[in-house]
Formats: structure tokens, sequence, C-alpha cells
């Protein structure tokens, strides 16, 4: 049986979407995959009411058993970005921050990296969905402990940024299709290519990305997803960082050492890197147990409490064993960080100098945490004076 061939695509009212089903489905050697513009005309046709839900539901599940390409996913990311409101793309935002895997038992301790970063004036915007694996423990669930905004239009997440340099979105009120494949992943089961599509969106063309993974050879396919989109100029000049998160989630894992892997996009021209956060809890163990217990407070407590191992209130709470590996978590995730803010910097202002060194990262992650709360001279500002990390 032949396969169908390369469809002609017309105009989403005219266009008859049947024949990507059949393109899909077309008998054992018959079908195959999706191009990027079909996967991304599916994706649009179903957040417009062309496409039907029987119709979604079966690509989604026929893509699934056959394996998605890196060509589907890339075309399901575009139409994602196409279907976000253009005021959302006008937001100021540095640094794009999905967090979509929640965590099994230990507390998101990301969020205090994104607020010590957004208490430097680094602007940071959150986005996930914490109904897509809802046994999890999801950012969205502690947001209020720190006092970060969890907004739900542009007007709102643009206050939010202009007040406090930090907003968490939910991914339905970026694109309201996700919330319709939410849906459709629970009825049928099964998880899609559109739940690695969503973390892909960067609605606000932050100029740095993060993208985290847990299973093995998804780093291959986040790198895939990249640089097709870097290459039909979907994505916006910029970096996107790619790294095997702690429990899948957007944050470092201080037990093991990290490798992340960096693309940047420039105006014709797509470079590959990579940088390594070092192991920082050598032979540690014991961290998780009693973790799953915690409530959301341990966050704001951690926050505030300039000593924590002598801290009675954290002490009572979280045995030494669970703070440690927190503050590395932090520790990790902010150096990661750190890291590409100097290579941004460098790459703006043409300044080599401005790239600082794995070691000079997680020393200047540690002094940061421990002088949080001075925004007038902290060590960020005072390696920014000197030039060595320049402002973003």
């Amino acid at each position: 049986m032949p396969k169908m061939g390369e469809l002609t695509l017309t105009s989403m009212d005219e266009f008859d979407f049947r024949l990507l089903i059949k393109a899909l489905g077309k008998g054992e050697k018959g079908s195959r995959a999706l191009t990027f513009d079909e996967a991304c005309l599916l994706l649009e046709g179903f957040a417009k009411g062309k496409a039907t839900r029987a119709q979604m539901a079966s690509a989604m599940m026929l893509m699934r058993v056959r394996g998605e390409t890196t060509e589907e996913i890339s075309g399901m990311v575009a139409g994602l970005r196409r279907t976000v409101d253009k005021d959302w793309h006008s937001l100021e935002v540095d640094i794009d921050w999905p967090v979509y895997a929640g965590k099994r038992e230990q507390l998101p301790w990301l969020l205090l990296v994104a607020k010590l970063l957004a208490k430097q004036g680094v602007r940071v915007m959150l986005h996930g969905d914490s109904q897509a694996l809802p046994h999890r423990r999801h950012v969205e669930s502690c947001l209020a402990s720190l006092n970060i905004a969890c907004c739900t239009t542009p007007q709102m997440a643009k206050a939010a940024l202009h007040s406090d340099n930090i907003v968490y979105v939910c991914a339905g009120d970026l694109a309201p299709v996700l919330d319709e494949c939410r849906q459709l992943h629970q009825e049928l089961g099964l998880r899609s290519l559109i739940q690695t599509a969503a973390r892909c969106m960067n609605p606000t063309n932050a100029p740095i990305s993060l993208r985290s993974y847990f299973h093995p050879g998804l780093d291959t396919v986040h790198q895939g997803i990249c640089e097709i989109l870097f290459e039909k100029s979907e994505y916006h000049a910029g970096s996107v960082a790619i790294f095997k998160g702690l429990q899948g989630e957007t944050e470092c894992n201080p037990r093991v050492a990290t490798t992340i892997t960096v693309i940047n996009g420039q105006t014709d021209n797509i470079a590959v890197s990579s940088l390594s956060i070092p192991t920082l809890l050598e032979g540690f163990s014991g961290a998780k147990v009693g973790q799953a217990e915690l409530s959301s407070d341990i966050l704001a407590l951690l926050w505030r409490e300039k000593e924590p191992f002598s801290a009675d209130a954290l002490t009572s709470l979280m045995s030494r064993t669970m703070i440690e590996q927190a503050l590395s978590s932090v520790t990790a995730t902010l150096a990661a960080v750190l890291l590409l803010l100097s290579r941004k910097s460098a790459m703006t202002e043409l300044n080599t100098t401005a790239i600082i060194t794995t070691e000079q990262a997680v020393n200047l992650s540690q002094q940061c945490w421990t002088n949080r709360f001075n925004t007038a001279d902290s060590p960020l500002k005072q390696w920014q004076n000197r030039e060595l990390l320049c402002a973003v």
C-alpha cells in the first residue's frame, strides 16, 4: 500500500482534516508521519473548531502508538504559539520557565531561585499545568507561600512583572486549546506530543528558555525541536537550555552532575554548546524521607531564615539532610541560570569576559542566596558592575 504523499494545504476553513487522519492511519505500510506544516494546521484547526474532537483524539493516539517525530512536535509548538494572544508575546520577560512535571515528593525549590532572580531585577515567567498530573506536587500549589502572583490575562501579568518581576500563568490561559487537549488525554488515559509541545511554547519570546526532561532520549528530541523552530524563524533569537531535571521538573538535581545543552539561535545561525553543573552532594542520602508531608509554608521559612540549620521553626519540620538538599538544589539551579545569563550578556555586549566559569557561577549562586535580601548592593549587582556579568 503506497504511503499518502504530502498534502496540499488550503485555508483552514476549506481543508478536509480527515486527510490528516488518513495519512496517519492508512495501514501498516501506507501510513506516515505528519509534516511540520500539517501538524501545525491540525493544532490550529482544533483550536478554532475546524478539526473535531474525534479527529484530534485519533491523531494523538496514532502519533503516540507510532512514536511522534520532531517535525510533528515542532509543528504542534508552532500551532500553539499561533493560538497565543499577541498581548502575551509583547510582555518583557528575561527567562521563560516552564514547570509542567511537578515532583513526586519534594517541594519545588526552583521557586526560591525564581524569586531571588526577580528580587535582583531579572524578569521571570513560570507556566505550567497542575491538572495534567494531579498526583504530583506542582509549582502552582506553592505560589501563595512566596507571594508569587498567578495571573490569567496578559494585562494582569504585565502588572505583576512591573511590580515583582515574576509571574505564573496556567497553560490554558496562554493557549485555551491546551485545556481541551488535557480533557482528551484524561478521557483516553494517554499522554501525547501536546504535553511536550506545551513546554516549548515560550509565549513571551523570552531570550532565555529552560527545558527539562526525565526519560532518556528526550534531550535529543528537545534539541531537534529547537533547531527546527529556529530554522523556520518560529522562535525569536535567543537560547534554549535543555537538561535532565530533578524528578523531571525544571530544577537541577544537586546529587548528580547536570549537563545542559544550550541551543543558541541567531539570524541564519544555530549553535549548539554545553555546560555542566557539578555534583554538589557527593554520597548524599536520605533527603526524600518524610518530604511528601512537608507543607508549602516551608518555602517561606527557607526564604526568610538567614540561619536555617539553627532556626527552630525550620528544624522542627525538616531534618538537616532535607535542608541541605533543598539549599543545594537552589545553588545548582541558580548557578545554571547565572551561566546562561552570562552567556547572553557576552553575546549581547560582544564581551567574552562576561562569561563566567562553572566554579564562579556556583560561588556567585551561594553568595546571592546568602545576601538575597540585599537588593541595592548584592553580589549579583557587584558582578554586573564589574562587567563580569552584564545587566540583563
